[in-house]
This record gives structure tokens, sequence and C-alpha cells, in this order.
């Protein structure tokens, strides 16, 4: 009796939640998506990424990016303007397929921007748990709503950005690694490749951190779902795998984006030297992080987790291409944080967690707001939350790294 009980409270839950999904998709639709064009990065990939479905055309092929540049400019695309290539892994797809069989694009951005908000709020409790930091109940609240409106957040969801499933992605690893699930923790982290610009730095730490600590499994549920996710779009697509590298190689020219790597933006942009500083600077920020890796490569818990945390932040300071809107998964060491905060100062922490969030929210969008440029973001608005937290990280460095009771 009880069991069913059960599994008929998790229907009616479940019920509960899609009838809130296509109640809110209309409402996006007809107040804002139908009256209010956008979300062209996700445009770019459901325009070609679909074409494989509607035509069986290659979503990479140059006459399937001329038709997504005329669906998106009335026109092929102009020089300064976005190539809207489909520029990802093929197996990018298999997260939005049955969008493919929507039309117009206005319900389907409206739809795409519903899952992305409710991405970020699962993003934001895995990353809670993945953490260990666990907020009184109004400050939990406080800090869903928070994770929604920040900037690079609500800025991922208004575009549609795909980074969202990355930080599912992310967050479920942590998840599964607390609960010993390691082969299914290595099939997230082999999903969260739909953007290895993002993640490529962390594959390699936690596959190396696995090894020391010979927890195998992970390296099985990565290879094998990693192999089963490009193994299916090599019989679709048999190029698909070349094709994505040349589209990576011309990366640049396809985002039209003026920045490269954080260290570019200060070395370059900022300071105005030239590319063998770049060089020498990037070289030390590798160093420094292989020299952690190589330090806590057989530590766990806490130790483990602000390793995560610093490798995460300092991909942006090594990465080809830089977007604000993948500062989402940055929530997992600024969590860790938080719970630094809960121990040191119980009785204060929620409000100086709550004025953190607050000058995080304030600061982020007062920088993007008073230096924009036409549609571009400014080399500020990349720079604010990942140097300063690189800078606080290294600060507590020694506190993060003791291993604290569960």
């Amino acid at each position: 009796m009880k069991r069913w009980v059960a599994e008929g409270r998790a229907w009616a839950l479940l019920l509960l939640l899609v009838g809130l999904l296509v109640s809110q998709s209309w409402v996006t639709y007809r107040i804002f998506t139908s009256r209010v064009p956008g979300g062209n990065d996700f445009f770019s990939r459901w325009s070609n990424g679909c074409a494989l479905i509607w035509t069986g055309q290659n979503p990479y092929s140059d006459e399937v990016t001329l038709q997504t540049q005329i669906r998106m400019h009335g026109r092929r695309a102009l020089p300064g303007e976005d190539l809207a290539a489909f520029s990802y892994p093929l197996y990018a797809l298999y997260f939005f397929w049955p969008l493919c069989y929507v039309r117009p694009y206005a319900l389907v951005q409206a739809i795409w921007m519903t899952l992305m908000l409710y991405g970020v709020v699962a993003g934001t409790l895995l990353m809670m748990r993945a953490s260990r930091w666990r907020p009184s109940t109004w400050l939990w609240g406080v800090t869903l709503i928070w994770a929604v409106v920040n900037y690079p957040h609500a800025r991922a969801v208004l575009l549609g950005q795909m980074v969202s499933i990355v930080f599912i992605a992310v967050g479920l690893v942590f998840l599964a690694l607390r609960r010993r699930a390691d082969f299914w923790a290595g099939a997230a982290l082999a999903a969260s490749t739909i953007k290895p610009q993002v993640v490529f730095l962390l594959v390699i730490w936690l596959l190396w951190w696995a090894a020391w600590q010979r927890r195998w499994r992970l390296w099985w549920g990565f290879g094998l779902t990693l192999a089963l996710m490009g193994g299916v779009g090599l019989a679709l697509v048999p190029t698909w795998p070349l094709d994505f590298v040349d589209d990576v190689l011309n990366y640049e020219n396809v985002t039209n984006s003026p920045y490269h790597s954080l260290t570019w933006m200060v070395v370059r942009h900022f300071l105005s030297l030239g590319p063998a500083v770049e060089a020498a600077v990037t070289g030390l920020v590798v160093l420094y992080l292989l020299s952690e890796w190589w330090r806590n490569r057989c530590r766990r818990a806490d130790a483990m987790l602000w390793v995560t945390g610093l490798t995460l932040n300092l991909t942006f300071f090594i990465s080809a291409q830089v977007a604000t809107t993948a500062y989402l998964v940055l929530l997992l060491p600024i969590f860790q944080l938080f719970r630094l905060v809960y121990h040191s100062a119980p009785r204060q922490a929620g409000w100086i967690i709550l004025g953190t969030e607050g000058l995080m929210l304030v600061s982020q969008w007062a920088v993007f707001l008073s230096t924009i440029q036409g549609n571009f973001e400014t080399a500020a608005t990349y720079l604010v939350l990942p140097c300063t937290l690189l800078v606080i990280q290294v600060m507590t460095r020694s506190k993060l790294t003791e291993d604290r009771p569960q």
C-alpha cells in the first residue's frame, strides 16, 4: 500500500511539472518570444542540427549553415556577424531533437528557455549538494532566485545557451561521486563534453584523480558513454568528428567574438603586451594548476572539491574562447566558499552570504550595463567574477583543503 501511495505521489509530481512546463512555455511564447525574436545561440544549434532530421543533411555543411544564416538574418551573414555554424559535437543534438518537430522557432525558443530556466534551478540545487553547503530555508529560497537573475545565469537562459546542460551534468558528476556511483559519474562527465571548451580540464583532472583513487568505474562510465554518443553520431554523419574539429579551429570567425582567454584579455587587451608574454603567463597558470593536481591527487572530500573549483575557474584563463554564460559552473567553488563561511562564522553566515550574493548581482549587472558596446560585452564584464574568485580561492586554500566533517 505504501509503495502504491509513493508511486502515486511521484506520478502526480511528474504531471504537475509537465503541466507547469507547458503552461510556462506558452505564457513565455505569447508574452515574450513571439514579440521579441532572440535566442540566437540556440537557434544556430537547432536550425543546423535539425537539418539532419528534416532533410538528412550534414549539420556542419556550408549549405546548411547558409540556410541558417538566411533564417537568422534574412540573407547571408556579413563580415562581423555570427556565421551561425553548428560548432558543437554532433551528440549535442541528442539533448534537443524532439524540438525539431516543433514550429515556429518562437515557440521552440519559449520551450527551450523554460527548460534552461529549470536547468539553472536544478543545477543550483545539485551544486549545493555537491559542495555540501546546507543553507537555512530562507537563504536556500533566496539563493535559488539569485541564481536565476544573476548576470551570467540570466544571460544563459535568455540566449538559450546549452551550457545549462553542462551545468546540470557537472552537478550530477559530483552527486554520483559522493554516492560512490562512479560509473554514472563518468556518464554524466561524458555528457558535459557537449561544450568541451568549458570542461576539458575538468575531464582530465577527474580522470587523473580517479586513477590515483583506483575508481576505474568512472573511466568506464566516461569511455562507454562517450563512445556510444560519438558512435551513434558516426552512423548518422560519418565525417562529424573532422567537421567539428574544423568548426573549432574556425571558432573565432564563426562567433566573431573579439576576445579569447582571460589571460589574453589581461595581457593583450589591457596591458597591450605581445603574444610571447601571453604564452608565458598561460604557461605559468598551467604549471600552477598541474602542481595542485599533483599535490592533491590522493586527497578526497574538501581538498578534491577545492582543486575541482580551481580547475573550473582556471579553465577560463587558459581556454581559447570564453563566454560569461559558462560561469554557471563556478557556483561549485562559490558554494564551497559559502560552506566555509558557515563553519567560520555560523551566527552571521546567513547575512554575510546574502550580502555577498547581493554584491555579485549588482556588480556584474552594473559592469555589463555601463560598459556594453553595441551587442557585445566588454572585457571588464568577463573579468569581474573569475578574477575575484581566483584571489579568494588562493587566499582560503589552506582552510578549503582541510577535510571537514560531512
